[in-house]
């Protein structure tokens, strides 16, 4: 593991070296390899798509875009290098515009104020969870809103389909973000005056998965809304699915990766996954997608976000007439900005209707929408 961290550090620093182009820079954060992978690749790609088009129409305010892609791995000690080194390149020549991502929220807050204090305008085109941030920079603007949004998607969705039905909430109480999801369900569920219907259970209140799972379904649990990694996912899942072929499992898609889908195996199908919409099917969205389509790219998955990060920067650089960290800021306050799926208001960088949670169910490996 260290040479591998040693040598992506080494890596970075080749990349980072003085670059001969008037060209602006930009930088995506975005992992490249591990369970991660395909996602990293969806929102660079996008990222990619949408520099190519301000480069082939011109540029930006003349300037053409130099695109930098670095794989952070999902790691801490990466994540942090990542940041100081892009930070402390302030030339001309070497310093970065813009950065889009990181996609892991490692350390996020930590991160997040390095490029704050080195003025490094940041998007992230995912969501994120809101408690990570108590002193947010205000040139940090988080695209997709918050991930509690995804209590509230839920718990609409169970009351159309499962009314009145138990649900378990298995979370790591040893993680930050899933602690603070846990506690966004248990709120919806309070607010609702459903809270007796809901039962958490902890990783680290059992022994094993084999005891969680026996005294989840002990206590005549039919739902659970699983929360944790990836591991820890596939295993309480598969051992519930096994014990009960017909138990209702939702978890989040952006976790059924590889070794997910190494231990679970056919049981992923016919569960519940929550995501970000798609955007292809949003009508704001539309005119986006034709352009694109004309330009021969169909966007995948997380890649219309990627895409969107840029065009939002773009928006912003075009209303302020600057690159400046400063002047951009001051852009995004103004009112609503026009983005890809349509105007929106920024409240202290984040969208004031935080973009809603699409719930997919799996068959064969393919993800079809349901809510």
């Amino acid at each position: 593991m260290k040479k591998k961290i040693r040598n992506s550090i080494i890596g970075l620093m080749f990349i980072l070296s003085p670059i001969k182009s008037e060209a602006l820079n930009i930088a995506v954060i975005a992992p490249q390899e591990g369970v991660y992978q395909k996602f990293g690749q969806e929102i660079i790609s996008g990222v990619q798509t949408a520099v190519n088009h301000i480069n082939a129409s011109g540029g930006l305010r003349g300037e053409k875009i130099n695109l930098i892609t670095v794989d952070d791995q999902c790691d801490n000690n990466i994540a942090i290098s990542t940041a100081q080194m892009l930070a402390v390149n302030i030339s001309e020549a070497d310093k970065v515009a813009l950065v889009i991502g990181p996609y892991c929220s490692n350390l996020l807050k930590e991160v997040t104020d390095i490029y704050g204090r080195a003025k490094i305008f940041e998007i992230i085109p995912i969501a994120v969870n809101s408690k990570l941030f108590t002193d947010k920079p205000e040139g940090l603007v988080t695209l997709a809103g918050y991930t509690e949004q995804q209590s509230a998607d839920f718990y609409q969705y169970y009351k159309q389909r499962f009314s009145g039905e138990k649900v378990a909430l298995i979370y790591d109480s040893n993680d930050r973000d899933t602690i603070d999801m846990a506690a966004a369900l248990q709120q919806e569920f309070q607010k609702n005056g459903k809270l007796d219907l809901l039962q958490a259970y902890s990783y680290a209140s059992f022994e094993d998965i084999e005891a969680m799972a026996e005294e989840v379904l002990k206590d005549k649990q039919h739902i659970a809304y699983i929360l944790g990694n990836s591991e820890q996912t596939a295993e309480i899942a598969s051992e519930l699915k096994e014990e009960k072929k017909d138990f209702i499992i939702f978890t989040n898609k952006y976790v059924a990766q590889e070794d997910y889908d190494k231990i679970m195996g056919r049981q992923a199908d016919d569960m519940y996954y929550f995501g970000l919409p798609s955007l292809k099917d949003n009508p704001d969205f539309a005119g986006t997608l034709v352009h694109l389509r004309l330009a021969g790219v169909e966007p995948e998955g997380l890649g219309v976000y990627g895409y969107s990060a840029v065009k939002l920067w773009e928006e912003l650089v075009k209303g302020a007439d600057s690159f400046e960290y400063e002047e951009l800021a001051a852009e995004l306050k103004k009112g609503k900005i026009r983005t890809t799926w349509g105007e929106v208001e920024f409240k202290d960088g984040a969208p004031a209707d935080s973009l809603n949670f699409s719930i997919y169910k799996r068959n064969n490996g393919q993800y079809t929408q349901v809510y």
